[in-house]
């Protein structure tokens, strides 16, 4: 059967523009492309740092290239769970592994970034590295949020990963706190004349509840930024034409306000343990001009996942995934020969 799933796959995904041409131009305007790479959680267990690599060859591989690529957050796996060492190989290796990217990169933390900030952390709650210190040392990053401009445009990468002192020691919370918001609303009033881009790695719109078709989720719930409303207002009242998320390893659409919140589908799909919700392993390209978002499309890479023997869960959910599939092929099959 030719879903469109299968179509934009057989076609070559990097050769088709398939977002909103936001602005009704056409791309033979001045462009650069720039790719949003979110939620990679690299790490050794089922191979996910051979699935990483074959992401970043997949990157290099992209004609016309990008100018950049924007890092979503959840780069390693896992500050908040695992052993220190555990944590400490994670992030060798994707340090290692994305240094071979042919173009310049910015890192953007995730939750899964940072040490030991929950209560079923691994390391003693006054550890030194606590928190964002032991990444942003390893990987050079001066800043936890910043900004830089290219090319006419202006980008700011947040961190949405707010730490506090919880009732079982150091914690976090997805927002992006009133130090930082003070900080972005005089960034952006400094480049009031450049379309903007900013990068948070926890989304400001999600429908995961619905898609799930959960009753008990709240909208608010932890997966969305705690004071999204007023990032919102500052999104809304600056020449701010998207915001590029992560976290729910989807990708995601929403307009609202003139501003575009996307999320990308995960770098690593469900934990390099098979897909998620029907997305493979990916990334997005966009392609700027002058003044607007051109155009946009997902990319997934080939990558077949390793599982563990212990991985039972996993195969389940396979295993559920494929008979939806074969569901809805069989019922698309007798659909459309009535």
């Amino acid at each position: 059967m030719t879903t469109r799933r299968s179509f934009l796959k057989n076609v070559g995904l990097s050769a088709l523009g398939m977002g909103t041409l936001f602005n009704g131009k056409h791309s033979d305007e001045e462009s650069f492309r720039i790719v949003h790479l979110t939620d990679q959680h690299v790490t050794s267990r089922r191979q996910g740092h051979e699935g990483y690599k074959k992401c970043i060859q997949s990157i290099n591989a992209l004609d016309p290239a990008p100018d950049l690529v924007l890092m979503g957050g959840d780069m390693v796996f896992d500050g908040l769970y695992t052993e220190l060492e555990t944590y400490q190989e994670s992030i060798r290796l994707y340090r290692s592994i994305t240094e071979e990217l042919n173009v310049p990169y910015y890192h953007c933390l995730g939750n899964h970034d940072v040490l030991g900030l929950s209560s079923r952390r691994k390391v003693p709650k006054d550890h030194p590295g606590i928190g964002r210190k032991m990444i942003m040392e390893e990987l050079g990053m001066e800043k936890d949020y910043y900004s830089f401009n290219h090319k006419g445009w202006h980008f700011v990468v947040l961190n949405s990963i707010f730490e506090f002192e919880g009732e079982n020691g150091p914690a976090y919370k997805p927002m992006i706190g009133e130090e930082q918001m003070d900080w972005l609303r005089h960034d952006l009033g400094d480049h009031k004349d450049m379309p903007a881009i900013l990068v948070s790695h926890m989304p400001a719109f999600s429908h995961k509840g619905q898609i799930n078709s959960d009753f008990e989720m709240m909208a608010m719930s932890p997966f969305i930024l705690q004071d999204n409303i007023d990032l919102r207002y500052v999104l809304e009242r600056h020449n701010v034409k998207m915001l590029l998320q992560g976290h729910t390893h989807i990708n995601e659409d929403f307009r609202f306000n003139d501003v575009w919140y996307t999320t990308s589908q995960s770098a690593s799909a469900a934990w390099w343990g098979g897909n998620w919700l029907g997305f493979k392993p990916g990334y997005t390209v966009f392609e700027l001009g002058n003044k607007d978002i051109l155009k946009w499309y997902p990319v997934e890479y080939e990558w077949e996942h390793q599982l563990e023997p212990e991985d039972t869960v996993e195969r389940e959910r396979i295993q559920t995934r494929q008979q939806l599939e074969q569901r809805q092929d069989s019922l698309y099959r007798a659909e459309i020969e009535n």
